[in-house]
């Protein structure tokens, strides 16, 4: 599968002042074209096109799961007159769900009061669901995060801040992602855009932003700009 020059290009104009395709946040329309190139084995060159290469470096680092919950935000359309082939027998289905409903419900009346068997087989069913429970794996909660960092002049080296940060701040379950961006402030100031990926349990997303905060000659604000959970 090989890539368009003017899809490329397209991109790269939607790309040249947002973070993600429709602003500040990843979303559905993101998932789809970084699929396209993902699928394609295709990583855009920096120099060429450098937006669409840093966006391309953010979207790495979401997992799999995350990028894939990112859902049209469009609802879909009804068929006209609300009834045809489809909806008659979807009509019936949900006809016959109601009526085994009500007949469960009625014959859980007739039981009356709890029996002694009843009451222990209900006390092994809650015991064997606890089993159940203890012997999963915990899942891990990760935090993807991607942060605005503002220098203090024009003449500020940003790339060597991006470097240094990735080089020094080092945590265990903390995973900088190593594709940054610089966007324009005003007046030939620069802003730094740079993501991580955090375990929760083992790093906080405030600690990290604490830290980068007290390196005062270095930077005049952090703001996080996307939070996402996984």
């Amino acid at each position: 599968m090989s890539i368009e020059e003017s899809f490329l290009a397209d991109l790269e104009k939607r790309l040249e002042n947002n973070l993600f395709i429709k602003g500040a946040h990843p979303s559905y329309e993101d998932a789809v074209n970084f699929n396209k190139l993902y699928e394609a084995k295709f990583i855009p060159d920096q120099d060429k096109y450098p937006s669409v290469w840093a966006w391309y470096s953010l979207m790495v680092v979401f997992e799999d799961e995350v990028v894939n919950s990112w859902k049209p935000t469009e609802k879909p359309k009804e068929q006209k007159g609300g009834k045809g082939k489809d909806h008659g027998k979807k009509g019936k289905k949900e006809e016959k769900k109601e009526k085994k409903e009500e007949k469960e419900d009625d014959d859980l009346d007739l039981f009356g009061e709890e029996n002694e068997e009843d009451k222990k087989a209900k006390d092994e069913l809650k015991k064997k669901n606890k089993e159940s429970k203890k012997g999963k794996k915990k899942e891990v909660d990760k935090s993807h995060v991607i942060l605005e960092i503002k220098g203090w002049d024009a003449e500020q080296d940003l790339e060597a801040l991006a470097k240094k940060i990735i080089s020094t701040i080092k945590k265990d379950g903390l995973q900088w992602n190593t594709g940054y961006k610089l966007e324009e402030v005003a007046f030939g100031i620069k802003k730094l855009v740079i993501a991580f990926l955090a375990e929760d349990e083992k790093c906080s997303v405030q600690e990290i932003q604490d830290e980068l905060e007290s390196w005062k000659d270095d930077i005049q604000s952090v703001d996080i700009v996307s939070f996402n959970k996984s």
